[in-house]
């Protein structure tokens, strides 16, 4: 996910008092400059080369909610409109998770703010940051997960860092302690790591053979073990019933996850009171084994945000699943739950895409996403999470344009009712 809604178990249900503001202003990027001017003498010897155009190189922006500063601008400030995070250009990826924000930097290192409570900001400290800051320690990092209010990072060289939050052996460490710095996931030594994922309060691992890695809460049978369980699994085991298939994308949400097969058919499994899990039926009886989504195929990617699934196709069309109350799939109404994959409406060419729960209800929710090239929202708007440039109670049924100061943008991420963008 990147995922997390208030129907969150870690963070129960918020009261949110919104403040609009204006937009900080963009970052300007310099006009080319000629040398060689006319002053001093400039036309003796050889005329000074022209600089080379620059092109603005991508940060971060955000919109939404901000009691605990995750939008990056080192304010409390609700934002309906996008403004510039305080993080160095060059950022390859970014993660939202309950109310804090992680970026993954070109140089392998990473950037932590916003809320800090159990130390998902990694910094040793349970201090909230409204400034992006450094993860102390943790160095060549090819990807980040940022669950309900813990982190986790895939280093270049296989190795699977967490912290935060740990109620439930989300951090894989073989404790339920929490950690404010980073600590390595247990047994993954020796098993070659490609991708993670961070629920609200379980972890997944997708390995290089396809098969998968899960620990952490269970009660919803995310772990995709066949059972589900009370008791925390504090370290990884392998989820079940993909004997044969090989996943090769996997995502999590608050207690569900989805996996995408090498034939662009997909799995689900994990909580279904919404239809969450793409059975074709909504049951308060978990799932606990990975099951076919019904009604689709040819899936490149899939999104699991609260209690929606998303998957982006091989056409670059979008088809989602469960949760609908706020229009957060993209249908063009409120019906809830969606039982089976539907194609939302207008939407073409999607490159990314993340949902996430909002509100009290288990029902509500938003959506971004990169379409043609440009940033789209839509959904629950009530924080400014759509990036329209007001707030709402009335959700945003119809795809909208968020303004930002990006060139191109390429990633985008949600927590709960705020949006950052890459």
């Amino acid at each position: 996910m990147r995922p997390v809604t208030t129907g969150l178990r870690a963070l129960g249900a918020v009261a949110v008092t919104t403040m609009i503001a204006l937009a900080a202003p963009h970052a300007v990027w310099a006009e080319d400059v000629k040398g060689g001017g006319s002053h001093g003498g400039g036309s003796h010897g050889k005329p000074k080369p022209k600089p080379k155009p620059q092109a603005p190189v991508a940060g971060v922006e955000s919109w939404g909610f901000n009691d605990s500063g995750q939008l990056g601008d080192g304010t409390l400030i609700t934002r309906p409109s996008a403004v510039s995070a305080a993080v160095p250009d060059e950022v390859r990826d970014v993660e939202g998770g309950g109310r804090f924000s992680l970026a993954l930097l070109h140089n392998g290192t990473v950037k932590a703010w916003g809320d800090n409570d159990d130390g998902q900001l990694g910094d040793g400290t349970t201090i909230d940051r409204p400034i992006p800051g450094s993860v102390p320690n943790v160095r060549g990092v090819k990807a980040l997960a940022a669950g309900g209010a813990h982190s986790l990072a895939l280093l270049n060289n296989g190795t699977v860092l967490a912290w935060g939050d740990n109620a439930r052996g989300q951090l894989g460490d073989g404790t339920t302690d929490d950690r404010t710095t980073a600590v390595p996931v247990t047994g993954l030594t020796g098993l070659k790591v490609v991708g993670i994922a961070a629920g609200s309060q379980f972890s997944l691992a997708l390995l290089a053979d396809g098969t998968l890695r899960a620990w952490g809460d269970n009660r919803s049978g995310q772990l995709g073990t066949g059972e589900a369980s009370l008791d925390p699994q504090t370290t990884p085991v392998t989820v079940g019933g993909l004997a044969g298939v090989r996943v090769k994308q996997v995502d999590a949400g608050d207690s569900h996850a989805l996996a995408v097969l090498g034939n662009g058919t997909v799995r689900g499994w994990g909580e279904n009171s919404r239809a969450q899990v793409g059975t074709g039926t909504a049951s308060t009886a978990p799932v606990p084994t990975p099951t076919p989504v019904v009604d689709l195929t040819g899936a490149r990617t899939v999104n699991a945000g609260g209690f929606s699934s998303l998957a982006i196709l091989a056409n670059g069309r979008v088809k989602g699943w469960g949760a609908n109350g706020d229009g957060q799939l993209g249908l063009g109404t409120t019906a809830t739950p969606q039982l089976r994959p539907a194609e939302a409406v207008g939407l073409t060419g999607v490159v990314d895409i993340s949902t996430n729960g909002s509100g009290a209800g288990l029902d509500g929710g938003f959506t971004v996403a990169i379409s043609n090239g440009v940033i789209k929202a839509w959904g629950d708007n009530a924080s400014g999470q759509v990036g329209i440039g007001f707030t709402g109670f009335d959700p945003v049924l119809v795809p909208a344009t968020v303004v930002t100061g990006l060139d191109k943008p390429k990633d985008v991420s949600t927590g709960f009712q705020f949006a950052l963008a890459t």
